[in-house]
This record gives structure tokens, sequence and C-alpha cells, in this order.
């Protein structure tokens, strides 16, 4: 064989390599765009609601209706036309406050914005249960001073808690929904880890 044929049989078998690693090349781009699709839909379906996080979502209304609607409504109207003579007005804002922010929590957190449902729902319980003790506490002095209350009225205090208080079961509701977020990101963020670290090591063709 001559010296022009064996470089020319040279060439060849360059050029047929340099097809094959640009052949991989593009079997290894398709993987990788399979993987990411992959990785796509599991994160889209991470998304949708399990049954628990839904049954949460509903029970946060209980709570809300019944103190921060019903209870809270009827405290900040009482306030507002001066049937509390002795519970100052400011009290009557901290319960509206909170119980709009429990409220744009609770819409959040049925959109699954979970970070966000868990501070505005934080943040509003503490400016309602603020107004909330308050009034406890006054109704409290009020039934130990004996001052214009009858019997009937001696329980008006632990009636109140139980229309006030619950709002505190929506604090732990959101909370619980923030909880199995993060361990459901956490979850992910390791197999994903542990997916990279198991991927196989891509040829390199010289």
């Amino acid at each position: 064989m001559s010296k022009k044929d064996r470089l020319k049989e040279q060439s060849l078998k360059q050029l047929e390599a340099i097809k094959a690693a640009e052949r991989e090349e593009a079997q290894s781009r398709k993987n990788t765009g399979e993987s990411s699709a992959a990785r796509k839909m599991r994160r889209r379906s991470s998304r949708f609601d399990s049954a628990l996080t839904t049954v949460i979502k509903i029970l946060m209304f209980i709570p809300f209706l019944w103190s921060g609607l019903y209870y809270g409504g009827i405290f900040i109207l009482g306030i507002s036309m001066d049937q509390m003579e002795d519970v100052p007005g400011r009290i009557a804002v901290f319960i509206a406050v909170g119980s709009a922010l429990c409220l744009a929590g609770i819409i959040l957190a049925l959109k699954s914005r979970y970070l966000l449902q868990a501070a505005f729902i934080g943040v509003g319980t503490v400016f309602f249960m603020s107004g909330a003790t308050h009034i406890v506490n006054k109704a409290r002095s009020r039934i130990g001073d004996g001052i214009g209350l009858t019997e009937e009225q001696k329980g008006l205090a632990s009636r109140w808690m139980l229309g006030l208080y619950p709002m505190l079961a929506l604090t732990a509701l959101s909370a619980a929904l923030l909880a199995i977020w993060l361990l459901k990101r956490y979850k992910a963020a390791k197999r994903l880890r542990n997916e990279r670290d198991n991927a196989p090591v891509k040829s390199i063709v010289e």
C-alpha cells in the first residue's frame, strides 16, 4: 500500500471517528432532553394537591368563618357602633386587619403559594389575637368586678374564647401546609441529587 493510500485510509478513519462522536453527542443531547422533560413532568405533578393538602385547605375555612368572619365581624361592628365603650377603636382595626390578612393567606394557600400563605396567616393571627385577647381579658375583668353583668353573663368570657381562639387552629393548619411543602421540596432535591450522582459518565472520543 502506497503512502498516499495509507494517508487516505487514515483520513477516512478520522472522518468516521468524527461522525461517530457527532452521533454520540446527538444521542446524548436527546437523552438529556428526555431527562429534562421527565423532570419537568415531575415538577408539574408535584404542584398538584395531594388528598392531605386538599383536606387541610378545606379545613382552613372552618376556623376563619367561625372566628375571623362571624365573631370578628360582630366585634368590629360592636366597637364601631360604640356598643363596647370600654374597648378602644384600635382593637377593631387589629381584628379587621388580622381577618383580612388571614383571608389573603387562605387564597394564597388555594393557589399553592405555601410560603406566602404561611407569612400572611402568621402575621394576620398576631393582629387578630391581639384584639381578641384584649376583648376576652376585658370581659374577664368585668366578670371579676361584677360590673354590668348578670349571672347569665358569667360565662361570657368563655364563650368569646370559643368564638375567637379557633383562629389559632388556622395558624396550625397553615404551618402543616408549609411543612408538607418543605418536605416535598427536600425529597425532590434529594431525588435529583441521586439522579445526578448515579448518571452514567459520558464517554470521551479523542
